[in-house]
């Protein structure tokens, strides 16, 4: 997603909880009875999604049928068509919570904004590292079919339809180029470690970290140089990154995924940055794919929020 464009999100995430959370009241009226357990405070009210049914809870089998989709129901249904029904979103939601768990939750974290010591990305945020394919906007609207891409065939993972094959990040030293790049760009030194450390310099200040402005605007330069540093040519030039190559908007470091210190960024420049995410196509149900799809789909922000840059 380009910085400061909103992630579009479908009119059914907007209205089918309020709508389903009716229908399920009218024909389940609550029970009132006689408590001294203390009232329910704010943090304990669970969000209901579309179905009426928390995603937390376990399912029972007798809320299968009406409103709440079986797993198989999902096999066969495009996964864009799954939203538009409010029962096909419940059982989604509910079966996609479980295979996110099991399958997702070690590198991206049971609240799914990603464990820094996985180098896995925030899936809550208003930021996808690739480009979707929605014709109409040129790939800026997602679609929980782009995430099911990403889940089906990874990142890097070796299957020919894995995301990130064409590009990553390029180590400026030779000696911890891979085979891949080694093809594409020789041993070729185009910068010294003092003009990594320009370039690094320039990073810093892109991202409002305190940063040496001689060697920032060196680093610029050399930014903007399709002889020596070329970064412009993946990141932009407006250093915000190019979600069809998946590279990562420089201009905010809670997208670094190796860290945003100087070392860090130096380490990045200099050994290269090649993040795999495993293609579970061959691990996951048809139906389970689609379910965890959807599920990470619901949990982006709906909006872009404001850059932090402390």
């Amino acid at each position: 997603m380009i910085r400061g464009e909103p992630l579009k999100v479908p009119v059914y995430r907007r209205i089918a909880p309020a709508a389903a959370a009716l229908l399920i009241a009218s024909c389940n009226p609550a029970q009132v009875t006689q408590s001294s357990a203390p009232p329910a405070q704010a943090s304990d009210v669970r969000q209901t999604p579309a179905g009426g049914h928390p995603i937390g809870d376990k399912v029972s089998d007798d809320e299968y049928g009406e409103f709440l989709s079986r797993p198989e129901e999902l096999a066969s249904v495009p996964i864009n068509d799954i939203g538009k029904s409010i029962r096909l979103s419940a059982g989604a939601l509910a079966l996609g919570r479980v295979v996110y768990q099991k399958n997702c939750a070690v590198c991206h974290g049971e609240d799914l904004k990603g464990r820094k010591e996985a180098h896995a990305p925030d899936l809550t945020d208003d930021e996808w590292r690739f480009s979707g394919d929605d014709l109409a906007s040129g790939g800026v609207n997602k679609l929980p079919s782009d995430v099911e891409w990403t889940v089906r065939y990874g990142v890097r993972s070796g299957n020919p339809n894995a995301r990130g094959v064409e590009a990553d990040m390029l180590a400026f030293d030779p000696q911890y180029r891979n085979q891949h790049d080694l093809e594409d760009y020789g041993r070729v030194k185009t910068v010294t470690s003092a003009e990594i450390d320009d370039l690094a310099e320039y990073v810093l200040q892109l991202t409002g970290q305190q940063s040496n402005p001689a060697k920032a605007a060196r680093g610029k330069a050399l930014f903007l140089d399709n002889a020596k540093g070329n970064c412009f040519d993946c990141h932009e030039e407006d250093a915000t990154g190019n979600p069809a190559l998946g590279s990562t908007n420089l201009t905010r470091k809670d997208l670094f995924l190796y860290g945003s210190d100087k070392a860090s960024i130096v380490e990045s420049m200099t050994k290269g940055r090649r993040g795999v995410m495993p293609a579970f196509g061959d691990k996951l149900k048809p139906e389970e794919l689609k379910a965890v799809s959807v599920y990470v789909f619901s949990q982006a922000a709906p909006e872009a929020p404001a850059a932090p840059n402390p």
